[in-house]
């Protein structure tokens, strides 16, 4: 709680976006953001977990003005890949398509990475967009993390090429939903 109790933001870490519509309804927060993380499934599962959350919030977008009247402000946050011989890199690189290109060839990949499967994060983040662009909903933001991430190769942990060192790009992500709210006031 913040600003005398009239403000709720909740962050819940769900992997496969599980137990949404009780944090959504029993939480009643103003402000909700939302990512599934970089955890690899299927994309029928990915879009079954997405549309499931989108419809729960469509309903309650629907039938809940939220407390104080406020209307829940609601950001999804795009999933963000790791990058394959991020040990090579040391300044960002600003070629997006070569980006993708490499985190596409699973021949770049170590042997050990393949099992996060970051060459489907692009595509599912698609689905989560398109899911979006059809719903009902009206409040909400997209903070594209990876148009951020995908660029940036360098300041990771090797041999961890997910997760980054501080102060990294993750930091953007915040002024991002900043600026949304600032905005959206």
């Amino acid at each position: 709680m913040g600003c005398n109790d009239t403000l709720k933001l909740i962050y819940r870490r769900s992997d496969q976006l599980e137990h949404m519509q009780h944090v959504i309804w029993e939480e009643s927060p103003q402000i909700l953001v939302l990512n599934k993380g970089s955890h690899p499934v299927n994309d029928d599962i990915y879009e079954s977990g997405w549309k499931h959350t989108i419809s729960t919030l469509e309903e309650y977008e629907r039938n809940h003005t939220g407390k104080f009247g406020m209307p829940i402000k609601v950001f999804f946050r795009t999933t963000v890949p790791g990058h394959p011989q991020c040990e090579k890199y040391s300044a960002p690189v600003n070629n997006k398509t070569h980006m993708e290109a490499i985190i596409a060839n699973k021949s770049s990949y170590q042997a050990n990475m393949l099992k996060y499967r970051w060459w489907q994060f692009k595509a599912q983040n698609d689905i989560m967009e398109h899911l979006l662009g059809a719903s009902s909903l009206q409040n909400y933001h997209i903070i594209d993390a990876y148009d951020i991430n995908i660029r940036r190769p360098d300041h990771h942990r090797p041999p961890d090429c997910l997760h980054n060192c501080f102060p990294s790009k993750t930091e953007v992500y915040n002024q991002l939903m900043l600026h949304f709210l600032k905005a959206s006031s």
